[in-house]
């Protein structure tokens, strides 16, 4: 949480923070295995794994999946076959029951900002089917988007998902909800 990162000082914040470390990237917290792993965002970020009692959620935001060469892009009729994905991120992620996941921009909004280290909805789709992902939560909306856009993104993933024969289910994540497992 450094000022590049981070510009309100510690001392302005009406919190008691201890700083704390995962031992290697991994650390059993109450009974939940959490790990971390690292995500493609310029000055780095990482994502974590939440796992207990065979449930596994991950959260990744700060993250862009990447549009790797000859791939289908922008994909803007949803006619192209999955994109490929960094096998180390696919591992991490592995049969996650959710994921939240950033999906920032559609496919037009995102050929306008490639290496902002945020990800295309299609993309983030594409990455939780190959990972055998159960649940996909949307995150880190565009704060320029309005509710319906979020939606739109959310129905075109879906869309998307059914045309490549997975049974994912995806919504939109949203301040307040709570799921339980």
């Amino acid at each position: 949480m450094s000022s590049e990162f981070f510009p309100v000082p510690f001392e302005d914040l009406r919190a008691r923070i201890l700083a704390d470390h995962l031992d290697g990237g991994r650390r059993n917290i109450d009974g939940v295995n959490v790990s971390s792993f690292p995500l493609n965002h310029p000055g780095g970020c990482f994502g974590y794994c939440f796992e207990k009692d065979g449930r596994k959620i991950v959260y990744a935001s700060d993250n862009e999946l990447e549009i790797q060469p000859r791939e289908l892009f922008p994909d803007l009729r949803n006619t192209g076959p999955l994109r490929r994905m960094p096998g180390a991120l696919l591992q991490s992620i592995r049969d996650a029951d959710l994921l939240i996941l950033d999906a920032q921009y559609d496919e037009k909004e995102y050929a306008a900002k490639l290496k902002w280290g945020h990800s295309c909805c299609f993309s983030a789709t594409d990455l939780a089917i190959q990972a055998g992902a159960k649940n996909l939560a949307l995150f880190h909306h565009d704060p320029e988007c309005a509710d319906r856009d979020v939606d739109k993104k959310v129905e075109m993933c879906r869309q998307r998902a059914a045309r490549l024969g997975s049974a994912l289910k995806i919504c939109a994540a949203r301040e307040g909800v709570e799921l339980k497992f």
